[in-house]
């Protein structure tokens, strides 16, 4: 016994002098040990690691030990008994974002059966001793596109990529620079509200409370009772909330129109409001649902948020994101979809958008049993696309430049006019209304083959001499 602990006293010896970071994780996925250099790269101690379960997930805030834990999750072929790689993030506490490459070595009992994971945290710049792990490139992708956003715009929710996705970001930042009331419009559950937090959170005000009212859900007398109620001053003629407090108004459209009235004279820079809706805004100008000061104290800022249909070469890396969201949660861990299951959801229209993209994600999370979501873990509807409210809307065909399409029109009107009048250039020409040297012009500049005119056959008037 004596001999064993001195064993174990030279074996935690020497793992501390390991001068890179280690750790082990169990079969469980739970951190077993770590040494010196894993607590000095992490911020984190031993004791506050130690037992800590490692789910499918990105890292989350600086400083959670929850989003620590997920950094270090391995690969299923480490799981399955195979050395693997990938890269990860480390969030320190002190928000530093550090980018490491995590490698993986199985042990196992003389079973067969997986008693521990050797793990060895390297620089990303460092030559691989094992191979990248296959299931973790949409992880991967997924992860290299939150830190872009987090480096970029100082979050990681709004969750997307190219051109239009990139004027959205910059609109969302410039908005959250600015103390003036902007409009997000939308489809319902495009992702209006998400927008709008991000927009508070970038704010000069971003501690103050962002107050919350759904206009189509409420009733006139609890929205006047709760926006305008007499304050302890007396005073109902201001909007009863904190200062500094943003207000998110969603769905402004169905609030009535005399608290609309009411709204704009009491905005000022104590408190923003931010409003969301699904309606055009000038179409509800017009219909007189929108009242008109309003309106324009609105329309100064306006962001326009695409549908998901638009978006479905984003859908992968969305899809994974609201995954590991679900795998945060607990419970069954899922690692992604399965090639079959991406094609499936690419290929539906998405009328509920990025809301019922998150109820598929998390029903699917719920069923089946193995690493990737199967295109049978897909709720029929999606599998059948029985569930699509409408087709998406048919894609204009590119306009053709004025003077090209007019010189096509020329040339089929030239074309019929000749064929009419049997190649006679003449004839054609009375045909179309202008010169034979026109028409002759006309062909040669066209480029079209100068066919040759028929051979008029001689008259057989009057009799022939013998």
């Amino acid at each position: 016994m004596a001999s064993s602990r001195v064993l174990g006293a030279r074996l935690e010896s020497l793992w501390q002098q390991v001068r890179e970071p280690i750790f082990l994780l169990g079969p469980d996925c739970k951190l077993t040990m770590v040494n010196r250099a894993w607590e000095e790269l992490t911020g984190h101690s031993a004791a506050e690691a130690t037992g800590l379960v490692c789910r499918m997930h990105g890292p989350t805030r600086a400083g959670d030990l929850a989003g620590l834990a997920g950094s270090f999750h391995p690969p299923p072929e480490a799981l399955a008994g195979q050395p693997a790689g990938r890269p990860t993030l480390i969030v320190h506490p002190s928000g530093e974002r550090r980018w490491r490459r995590l490698e993986f070595w199985p042990f196992h009992n003389s079973q067969g059966a997986l008693i521990v994971l050797f793990g060895l945290v390297r620089s990303p710049e460092a030559a691989p001793q094992v191979a990248d792990a296959e299931s973790q490139h949409l992880r991967s992708e997924l992860l290299e596109v939150r830190n872009r956003l987090f480096e970029r715009h100082g979050f990681d929710t709004l969750v997307g990529f190219g051109p239009a996705h990139r004027r959205l970001l910059e609109q969302v930042r410039a908005a959250g620079a600015l103390n003036i009331p902007a409009l997000i419009v939308g489809e319902p559950g495009s992702g209006k509200r998400a927008v709008a937090r991000c927009i508070h959170q970038l704010g000069a005000h971003s501690q103050a409370p962002l107050v919350p009212f759904d206009c189509a859900a409420l009733p006139p007398e609890v929205l006047e009772r709760e926006l305008f109620g007499e304050n302890e001053a007396g005073e109902v003629n201001r909007l009863f909330l904190p200062e500094g407090a943003t207000l998110m108004l969603g769905d402004i459209v169905d609030l009535p129109r005399d608290l609309q009235r009411r709204l704009v004279p009491v905005l000022s820079d104590r408190v923003r409001l931010l409003a969301t809706t699904a309606d055009d805004p000038d179409t509800a100008l017009l219909a007189e649902r929108l009242q008109e000061d309003l309106y324009y104290a609105l329309t100064s800022l306006v962001i326009r948020l695409r549908p998901l249909r638009e978006r479905l070469d984003e859908l992968p890396v969305l899809a994974q994101h609201m995954l590991e969201r679900a795998n945060l949660r607990g419970g069954r861990q899922r690692q992604g979809f399965a090639p079959e299951a991406l094609d499936v959801l690419q290929g539906y229209d998405w009328p509920g958008n990025l809301r019922e993209l998150a109820r598929v994600v998390d029903d699917a999370h719920e069923r089946g049993a193995g690493d990737l979501i199967a295109v049978d873990d897909l709720p029929p509807g999606i599998r059948g696309h029985l569930g699509a409210a409408y087709n998406p809307p048919a894609i204009m065909p590119p306009l053709t430049p004025l003077d090209e399409l007019l010189t096509q029109v020329e040339r089929r009107l030239i074309e019929f006019a000749l064929q009419r009048a049997r190649q006679n250039k003449s004839k054609a020409a009375d045909l179309l209304g202008i010169s034979r040297p026109r028409l002759y012009r006309r062909i040669k500049e066209l480029g079209m083959p100068d066919e040759p005119e028929p051979v008029e056959e001689p008259s057989n008037n009057g009799s022939a001499r013998s």
